[in-house]
């Protein structure tokens, strides 16, 4: 028998978070969800059918798909493409991933306006400043819209008040009679994504407290 017709076999199996990599006996290597695994455990010197392969992944990835995605929203609200993210690093195939999203939305799982909502309260209360949440926020996919009507919501006393804790954290050792050691608490509120307006606001408060 011809090579071109030889059976392919599978020489390496490695698994790497939440994927595996298939190695095959003509150097070809192939991806497939890991947990996919404990019910086709390919191993190596199996023989490898592509169709066969391809056909399991279509049926059977969509439960296995559906399970991490609820895992995921178990441990922490999450936005849309966190979720999608999370599916694509573990090799299920897009039209899974569609579906799963697509069951997600209908049920109310995925709901990045009141993720933002809920980012916004929870970042405001650590100290951070609304440059810096709304970076964050795009960086998780949430759309700009979304974005600013949660900011828009927010609490501008305790944004304040977070601002004026975290100019008294920033001053500690430093002579707040000092203009270059005000400007370098300034800074440290600008790099917590505070607008220079808030920052001087939170300083002048500290003063007037100390």
């Amino acid at each position: 028998m011809s090579d071109s017709f030889a059976k392919l076999t599978i020489s390496v199996v490695k698994r790497v978070h939440g994927r595996a990599y298939l190695t095959l006996s003509n150097g070809e290597v192939i991806s497939m969800p890991r947990a996919m695994l404990k019910e086709r455990p390919y191993r190596a010197g199996m023989p490898f059918d592509r169709t066969m392969f391809d056909a399991f992944l279509r049926d059977r990835a969509y439960p296995f798909a559906l399970e991490k995605a609820v895992s995921l929203l178990a441990s922490r609200a999450r936005t849309e493409k966190e979720i999608v993210d999370a599916l694509r690093q573990n090799a299920y195939p897009e039209q899974v991933i569609a579906r799963v999203m697509a069951c997600l939305q209908e049920e109310g799982y995925i709901d990045d306006t009141a993720f933002a909502e809920q980012w916004v309260g929870a970042r405001t209360s650590k100290g951070m400043g609304a440059r810096r949440i709304r970076h964050e926020l795009r960086l998780k996919g949430v759309g700009q819209d979304e974005i600013e009507e949660a900011l828009a919501s927010a609490d501008e006393e305790e944004i304040l008040r977070a601002a004026v804790r975290m100019a008294d954290k920033a001053s500690h050792g430093r002579n707040l009679s000092e203009p270059a050691d005000r400007q370098k608490i300034v800074a440290a509120l600008a790099r917590r994504g505070y607008d220079f307006s808030t920052a001087k606001k939170a300083l002048h408060i500290l003063m007037e407290q100390q």
